[in-house]
């Protein structure tokens, strides 16, 4: 009997009287405590070697659908289509206890007739291979991490079984996965591999490199008809049902065609005029063609071919290029420099056919590497869908420094590229949201998007973790087990951003007992002198002083095993933890954290002050020196802003940037946001546009985003560095926040030497612009803001209420 038949009529009418009885009495409509309807391949739902599924289920319409709601989810991955166009695809990474379902409507690509749903499937997260013996080295890296040598996927997946879960709501109720009528295939033409191997020595642990033999392959499996003869009736997955479905609160992602770039090397004859034009690659012939982009892009890459049976093709990745030492320097420099990078292979059958994997790649230069057999090969087209969340970006810089304007237009595509299902560290080599990344992630959301869903999703992530007994994870969501203790740290100050920028306490609310179990934790280590003593956790403050992997060269500790820079991370939380309690939680917490920030404040001033050098040393053996123990002293308060001023003039180098004194640990990219906000904490904003020289500087090595770390980074896409587009809105344009949830606004500009900017920021209320003009000897300022956010304007120390909801000021400069 077929799936269209009348039986599931009136299993549809039946879906469609319960689905009116619990909208009667109140019931939610999928009010299911457990995961039903999950379908997989027959004996293949606890398989522990990848596998990519084929799902397809036909159907007819009378007429045209007004509504079809479903709600669907896989593990680990899919991509659904319709009549064989691309729909969506999901889930977003979560964790069996909140795994994520996506919600559609798919009337619209339903007219009257028949119509086919698919969906590819994939399950990579175990892979078993065999360990090379150039591995032994970064063995011990990976097992802190969890199962990375023995693993496929991405890190950040998670998985109990492999199967497909498709709910049809209302009139789509029969197409749904627990009625009969889905037929499932494997693919064997699709396989993957370890990326962590093929990228040695460099730590990987994104995305798998996957490999597409055509002849293999079903090339029809989303087609109006079944092809070939291994088509089978999907069977329950119960093993699937381990886990608790959760709503994705986040939009899809973005998946929108761009340029792919120009071949700017070759040995094929007439290969520049490719991607343009096709190409054909002569049989037994081995030839490359090096493409191009102008600038990096997430994006999932598409090679369309014909002809060129038993060739092979290799498309390989790359964020740079690299010399015979294995160094990037100008990334715009091709000459003789190689590829290195993750690779995928795609074996041609002799037809037409467009190879694509399944997961999407981060380059700047893709290099098409092609060995032919006794056929020819014609290389049709090279096209690419650029995917990211789809942040829209409202907030804008533009002055008359051209070179600050590029600051930060690549900054804003450091934080795109970065920015998925999650926020990720690099979304080349880990795609991994970690707590310290995240923050500052987040404020560049806040202030040129508006967009606070992803950060949402950040801040319950982390807290839905708990390690080393309350404690959350580095990085969340993750298989790995990597308890980074500062980064509990950082997530308060996450929270406390939060309060400071967005209205919607609930957040922080439901938060608040995981941040107070974080306080609790570390107050256990508090030692006899009342600075705290080593943990036994990675302490991660900043990438200085560990290139020989020794994480206990920063920080550093004293004989009785004391840090002051740890002490004084502690501090921090502990005024945030207090600001948000006193208004949202527990006075009597408030004050607890309160006595105890300034008992460890003190306990700072007397062990780790160091008169001669009038700084603060990293432990009481008063010996090491950083610009991090110091920034944090400064802006933590443990002293008077006088001497906070004092102490920053030590720590920098005029012209500099955000280089440090000779004999001192400098901050990275990402730690001198924390510098940075140190001079604004103490009034010495105007200090700011000077300290990006250290971004001109990077500009002169054509970078198009911002790399992970100084000198030989491994990573060219880490938004950790991209905090300027943030605080170029910030402190040079000055729009912040004056109050709890933007309450308030502050407009408090540091123009340096910019003769004109025009900016724009985002706030909860609405868009704030800004307008410097800066002549001879006055500037003139122009403020929209929304009527019902208030706030004041910062002149050279003079304050002006901002009665219009369009204000211009005409103001003398100071001589």
């Amino acid at each position: 009997m077929k799936y269209d038949q009348w039986p599931y009529c009136v299993t549809s009418l039946f879906r469609r009287a319960l689905l009116l009885v619990c909208a009667l009495i109140g019931a939610p409509l999928v009010a299911k405590p457990a995961a039903d309807g999950w379908i997989t391949y027959p004996n293949q739902a606890s398989t522990s070697r990848p596998i990519v599924l084929h799902f397809r289920r036909t159907f007819s319409l009378q007429r045209a659908a007004k509504s079809f709601p479903i709600i669907v989810t896989a593990d680990n991955r899919f991509i659904l289509y319709v009549d064989g166009q691309r729909i969506a695809a999901g889930p977003s990474t979560g964790t069996l206890n909140h795994w994520r379902t996506t919600k559609l409507d798919l009337a619209r690509y339903l007219k009257s007739g028949r119509h086919v749903i698919a969906a590819v499937v994939w399950n990579v997260v175990k892979l078993p291979p065999k360990i090379p013996a150039n591995a032994t080295l970064l063995q011990q890296r990976a097992i802190e991490g969890g199962e990375i040598i023995t693993q496929t996927a991405q890190l950040f997946q998670q998985s109990a079984s492999t199967g497909f879960r498709f709910f049809g709501m209302g009139s789509a109720a029969f197409v749904s996965t627990d009625n009969p009528g889905w037929r499932v295939k494997p693919d064997a033409g699709h396989t993957m591999a370890n990326g962590f191997l093929q990228l040695l020595p460099n730590y990987y642990v994104a995305g798998a490199p996957e490999t597409i033999t055509a002849a293999k392959a079903d090339w029809d499996w989303y087609s109006a008809a079944e092809s070939g003869d291994d088509w089978v009736d999907a069977v329950p997955a119960p093993e699937a049902m381990q886990r608790t479905l959760t709503a994705d609160r986040l939009p899809l992602q973005k998946y929108a065609h761009v340029a792919a770039g120009k071949v700017v090397r070759t040995n094929l004859i007439g290969g520049e005029s490719f991607p343009a034009k096709p190409v054909i690659v002569p049989a037994n012939s081995h030839i490359k063609l090096l493409i191009q982009r102008d600038a990096m892009v997430s994006a999932y890459p598409e090679l369309a071919v014909s002809g060129g049976a038993n060739a092979d093709i290799k498309l390989t990745y790359a964020e740079a290029l690299y010399d015979a030492k294995s160094e990037k320097g100008d990334r715009d420099l091709i000459a003789d420099r190689k590829v290195k990078g993750l690779s995928d292979t795609f074996k041609p059958d002799g037809k037409q056919r467009s190879f694509a994997p399944l997961w999407w790649r981060v380059w700047r230069y893709a290099e098409i590497d092609v060995t032919t057999a006794s056929q020819p090969l014609t290389l049709e087209r090279f096209s690419v869908f650029e995917t990211e969340y789809p942040f829209v970006a409202v907030g804008h810089f533009q002055s008359n420094d051209a070179e600050l304007n590029n600051i930060w237009r690549i900054g804003w595509r450091t934080a795109l590229i970065d920015a998925h299902e999650t926020y990720m560290d690099s979304a080349y080599w880990e795609q991994l949201q970690y707590t310290g990344d995240t923050r500052l992630q987040m404020l560049i959301s806040y202030a040129v998007s508006g967009d606070t869903r992803l950060a949402e999703q950040a801040i319950d992530a982390f807290a839905e973790t708990r390690t080393e007994g309350g404690l959350i994870q580095g990085a969340a969501p993750s298989r790995g087990d990597n308890a980074i203790a500062t980064f509990s740290l950082l997530w308060i100050g996450m929270l406390h951003d939060w309060w400071m920028e967005q209205p919607n306490t609930d957040v922080l609310k439901r938060n608040l007992p995981r941040m107070r179990e974080i306080i609790a934790w570390f107050s256990r280590w508090r030692g006899p002198h009342g600075l705290l003593i080593k943990n036994p956790q990675w302490n991660f403050i900043d990438w200085v002083g560990q290139s020989a992997g020794d994480r206990t060269i920063f920080p550093s500790y004293s004989v009785e095993g004391e840090s002051c820079l740890m002490s004084v991370s502690y501090v921090g939380a502990l005024h945030q933890a207090e600001d948000m309690e006193r208004v949202l939680g527990s006075v009597e917490n408030a004050q607890a954290d309160h006595v105890a920030a300034n008992e460890m404040a003190k306990a700072i001033r007397d062990r780790c002050w160091v008169k001669d050098s009038g700084l603060f040393a990293d432990n009481p053996d008063g010996k090491v020196f950083s610009q991090q123990m110091n920034a944090l002293a400064v802006l933590y308060d443990v002293v008077p802003r006088d001497q906070g001023r004092s102490i920053l003039s030590r720590i920098s180098v005029p012209g500099k940037g955000i280089d440090a004194p000779e004999g001192m640990f400098p901050s990275s990219y990402y730690f001198s946001w924390y510098l940075i906000h140190a001079f604004e904490h103490v009034g010495l904003t105007d200090h700011y546009p000077e300290m990006l020289q250290t971004w001109r500087d990077l500009r002169a090595l054509h970078y198009t985003t911002w790399p992970e770390s100084r000198g030989k980074t491994r990573s060219d896409t880490h938004a950790w560095s991209a905090h300027p587009t943030a605080d170029m809105l910030g402190l040079i344009a000055g729009i912040q926040s004056a109050a709890p949830g933007y309450a308030a606004v502050r407009i408090a500009p540091s123009l340096g030497s910019l003769k004109s900017l025009d900016a724009t920021a985002m706030t909860p209320k609405g868009l704030v612009h800004v307008r410097y003009r800066m002549g001879a000897s006055a500037i003139t300022a122009e403020i929209e803001r929304p009527q019902n956010l208030p706030g004041d304007f910062y002149w050279q120390g003079s304050r002006y209420p901002l009665r219009k909801a369009h204000s211009r000021f005409i103001l003398r400069l100071a001589r």
